[in-house]
């Protein structure tokens, strides 16, 4: 069956998320992972935010109680991170040449509200995506197997006409289980070879 539907996730597919170094150059210190920071990103508050569970100043409060210490720097971490994220320059290529080829190209991704509408902002490409469902506005996040079905659903799409992208081995899994064609995209992926061996 032809592959009609291309999904891509956003962190370290589309967008760089690399917290070690967003940490690095905001406070120009090496140390991030002996620092709270390391274990908050990532961790229950975050995916919470990601979730939509959290307003982002709550998200925030929470990350300070127990590190009071480090307030400023979590202050400052959540709300500059999304402003040092930066296009993976070919992924976003052959997004942008598979949507003029015909193909329809989504979003599906875990992200909280404040950063997601700071990348909205700052990257117009993703005007060009035909839709897509980031895990704040339906409370949901990957791997659960609902946000898959819920993209599926709000575009009828076929599952078997369908490519998911994305950077984490258990969300390819997921999709995969509801029929989805899975690549696992990592660094030294090539990514067009990977699609032509699936399309």
């Amino acid at each position: 069956m032809a592959v009609n539907n291309i999904i891509f996730d956003i962190g370290n597919v589309l967008l760089s998320w690399e917290p070690d170094k967003i940490y690095t150059t905001l406070f120009n210190r090496k140390d991030f992972y002996s620092h709270p920071l390391s274990q908050i990103v990532g961790g229950p508050i975050w995916l919470d935010l990601d979730q939509g569970l959290l307003e982002f100043e709550e998200g925030i409060e929470k990350a300070v109680k127990g590190n009071e210490v480090f307030k400023e720097d979590i202050e400052m971490f959540f709300r500059n991170a999304p402003y040092h994220f930066y296009p993976v320059q070919s992924t976003v290529d052959i997004a942008m040449d598979l949507k003029k080829e015909g193909m329809k190209i989504y979003l599906l991704s875990n992200f909280h509200k404040y950063g997601y509408g700071v990348l909205r902002e700052r990257f117009p490409f993703f005007n060009t995506f035909d839709g897509g469902v980031i895990s704040w506005d339906v409370k949901l996040n990957k791997p659960d197997r609902q946000i898959y079905e819920t993209l599926l659903s709000k575009y009828n799409l076929n599952p078997k006409e369908t490519i998911f992208i994305d950077d984490m081995e258990e969300n390819i899994i997921a999709a995969e289980e509801l029929g989805i064609k899975g690549i696992h995209y990592c660094r030294d992926t090539d990514l067009s070879v990977e699609l032509k061996d699936l399309m």
